[in-house]
């Protein structure tokens, strides 16, 4: 059951059903049986053996939106193709996009290219400090905390959907539109019980990701909920096709692209290879469209 090892749905049914208070005693309690739950069926991952900023962040990139069955052959791909933030800073755009497929939101290739080339000023690492994380592409609230967090064990807060999931279920089950803000509190509160942020949160983490296995989403009754738009017929799609395309069989006419992509109409096409240069994606060069040189 998605990496749980001693679990099937009929054993998985003791870990239901529990639901806690905010006073101190029941925050307690729901600390202890987090943390009981990941001692017995807690998994395993590459990711959670280190606290290198590099490969924290390069988990945490391939991770957004995306199932760890599709991450974990990528994420070892890419550390021995570039096993540091120098390495992949010096990749090429066209060989870096190569290998990202298969797991989408080519854009978070693209900036995790340039977080690797702006963590030379720093050493080629990400510092302890909030601001210049933050200042890295592409990375916001939930991505900062997990290097704070994992890398450097901070009481960071860290609100990521899994456990979103979990605080919902097991403080608010019956509350609708419940904010964020609301989440934060309560997850400030929980990290004064913990000193190990790094387990805390993974233990977290694995819990919402058995209850996602087994109940209602949860996350809809948050107030910032919206539901995922659909990939097919998308100009998602289409832009991942084109970055396909190009990277894997190189510059094509736009004719070309039209002929190869003949599902989608031609101004969409061409609307998306506009934005696809404009975000630094692709360039055109004598009648034809390639992955972006430097």
């Amino acid at each position: 059951m998605n990496g749980f090892p001693h679990l099937d749905e009929v054993s998985a049914q003791q870990y239901l059903g529990h639901t806690f208070g905010e006073d101190a005693t029941s925050m307690q309690l729901f600390r202890d049986f987090i943390l009981d739950f990941y001692q017995k069926e807690g998994r395993a991952f590459a990711w959670r053996d280190t606290s290198d900023p590099y490969r924290i962040l390069l988990s945490e990139v391939m991770l957004q939106q995306t199932q760890t069955s599709r991450v974990e052959p990528k994420y070892q791909t890419f550390l021995e193709l570039w096993p540091t933030f120098e390495a992949l800073a010096a990749s090429s755009l066209e060989s870096l996009l190569a290998q990202w497929k298969g797991l989408g939101y080519n854009r978070r290739a693209l900036n995790l290219r340039k977080s690797a080339q702006m963590t030379e000023q720093w050493g080629w690492t990400i510092p302890n400090d909030i601001q210049q994380i933050l200042s890295l592409p592409g990375v916001g609230k939930s991505t900062s905390a997990a290097i704070l967090c994992f890398c450097y064990n901070e009481k960071a807060v860290y609100l990521e959907t899994n456990v979103r999931r979990v605080l919902l279920t097991c403080f608010f089950p019956e509350e609708t539109e419940v904010p964020d803000k609301k989440l934060e509190t309560l997850l400030v509160k929980l990290s004064y019980l913990n000193d190990d942020m790094k387990t805390w949160y993974y233990a977290l983490m694995d819990y919402g990701v058995l209850l996602k296995n087994l109940l209602p989403n949860a996350n809809t009754r948050s107030a910032h909920y919206t539901k995922q738009s659909k990939f097919e017929n998308s100009n998602r799609q289409i832009r991942g096709l084109l970055i396909h395309i190009l990277s894997d069989t190189g510059p094509k006419s736009l004719h070309r692209l039209y002929s190869l992509l003949p599902s989608f109409e031609e101004e969409r096409i061409l609307s998306c290879l506009s934005q696809l240069e404009k975000e630094g994606f692709v360039q055109e060069n004598e009648a034809e469209y390639r992955i972006k040189r430097e």
